[in-house]
């Protein structure tokens, strides 16, 4: 508690040692700083109030190096701090290999391995209408990395019967390992996804949704990367039928390292894949040395899904 006649040079030093430490990443309010100092219900605690609202105003201000940004009544913290990158000392070639879904039965698949390269803490985002197998690819990744890499599904649409019912179908694959558990992580997760990302792992949240407030999503996506270190994320979003991009629009997609859209087809029966972006193309090395590089940026492929929602089939690229 500080004195109420507090004079201006010793609320500047309490608000720099004590206040600003612990405020260093969010934005707080003049009434957030007399809560702080018990000023708030002390009726004789004006000259305090005043002394404070002064430093707030002279740090955002007044100061040739300005401590604080205002904005309206809020003011934050400047971080000066520099956040470097070491980039000569990191690894070459330091990526993730992703198994995509492929066809099980006959042997297709989309090529991504090859042609997508993931770093650590990147994201996909797979943008899908109803019923479009946005679930089925999220499965099929998870089963198909689940022996190389951590994999964790949070899902907001699975309890424990329906998902033991959903996977009976993967009867190709062994799910378990040898003490009788699964080999991924199932988790309930309706909000606050990034809390619970793990940041060495392959993460699968199926799926995103805000109510009425989707324009958070690349806040809460920007979230989810924040909290990564090795590991990878990829979120699942709802995407109008009408529309080319999935919920949150286009600034979802600025923070995606690859965005594919799902849609289904009404004339073929089918679903088809849309790969709307790929921040970074990969290249392929043949037995003679001949290097092929890879873009698939716009491209589409069509495939079916049998076997109730558990197997990629006759995946073929549209041309």
């Amino acid at each position: 508690m500080v004195d109420s006649k507090i004079p201006y040079s010793h609320a500047l030093q309490k608000f720099r040692e004590e206040f600003m430490p612990v405020k260093f990443n969010e934005r707080f309010t003049a009434d957030d700083v007399y809560r702080f100092f018990l000023l708030d219900k002390r009726p004789n605690a004006i000259e305090a109030k005043r002394a404070f609202g002064q430093v707030m105003y002279d740090l955002s201000t007044r100061n040739k190096v300005k401590e604080l940004e205002q904005s309206g009544k809020f003011y934050r913290v400047i971080n000066r701090e520099l956040n470097l990158i070491e980039w000569w000392k990191a690894k070459r070639g330091d990526t993730l290999k992703l198994i995509y879904p492929y066809g099980v039965d006959d042997g297709t698949g989309f090529g991504f391995e090859d042609a997508i390269i993931l770093y650590p803490k990147d994201l996909i985002v797979i943008a899908g209408e109803g019923n479009s197998a946005k679930t089925s690819f999220c499965l099929n990744l998870l089963i198909n990395n689940m022996d190389t890499m951590p994999c964790y599904l949070f899902t907001n649409e699975f309890n424990d019967a329906k998902f033991i019912d959903r996977m009976e179908h993967f009867n190709w694959v062994n799910l378990y390992k040898e003490d009788g558990t699964p080999k991924f992580v199932v988790a309930e997760q309706t909000q606050y996804w990034q809390d619970v990302v793990q940041p060495d792992a392959l993460n699968v949240v199926d799926w995103i949704y805000l109510d009425d407030e989707m324009w958070k999503i690349r806040t809460m996506m920007k979230n989810i990367i924040a909290n990564l270190n090795r590991g990878i994320a990829v979120v699942v979003i709802q995407k109008r039928s009408y529309k080319q991009i999935g919920e949150g629009g286009e600034a979802t997609k600025d923070l995606a390292s690859v965005y594919f859209t799902l849609r289904n087809d009404k004339d073929t029966k089918r679903v088809v894949l849309k790969v709307e972006k790929v921040k970074t193309n990969g290249q392929s090395v043949d037995d003679s040395g001949h290097i092929t590089y890879h873009n698939v940026n716009f491209k589409e492929y069509s495939f079916r899904i049998v076997q109730s929602g558990s197997k990629f089939h006759d995946i073929q690229e549209v041309v």
